[in-house]
């Protein structure tokens, strides 16, 4: 007797991934601790274009430009790991012009990727007196620059 079949092809999350890309050719470094790890939320606005010859007397809409967006993840410290040491860079302002590096940012989810242009704003430890350290990233995305996978996309 065959095993039963589950009634959907589930995937999981274990192997989601985070990597921030510098340079012109990028040097990728794996972000680890990783504990929960959200899509980005970038909805493009809904534009107006209802006009007097608009169908069936309702409005109309068409989606406009995707929207820069915070995002941010939680994950556990890895004090002096590289990905520890790129973050901590990445937060930092240049001194001369007050500037943050641009760089990429991948998102892996679930086998689909987007890979975003962004910038740190936020590299901070949170947590809980009983609990372990964690640490919040927020960047700001900005343009999605690749899909790395089939049916990834922001």
């Amino acid at each position: 007797m065959p095993a039963p079949a589950y009634s959907i092809a589930p995937k999981l999350a274990h192997n989601a991934t985070i990597r921030v890309g510098r340079g012109e050719s990028p040097d990728w470094t794996k972000i680890t601790g990783l504990q929960n790890v959200e899509w980005p939320d970038r909805m493009p606005s809904d534009l107006d274009i209802t006009n007097q010859d608009s169908p069936g007397f309702a409005e109309e809409n068409m989606p406009g430009i995707l929207p820069a967006v915070d995002y941010a993840i939680d994950h556990l410290l890895d004090d002096g790991s590289a990905g520890d040491t790129a973050l901590t860079e990445l937060a930092e302002r240049d001194p001369v012009t007050a500037l943050k590096e641009l760089h990429l940012v991948e998102i892996g989810v679930g086998g689909k990727t987007v890979t975003c242009m962004g910038y740190v704003k936020e590299y901070k430890p949170v947590g809980q007196l009983k609990g372990v350290v964690m640490m919040r990233t927020t960047w700001r995305l900005m343009a999605t620059v690749a899909n790395a996978a089939a049916g990834g996309g922001a």
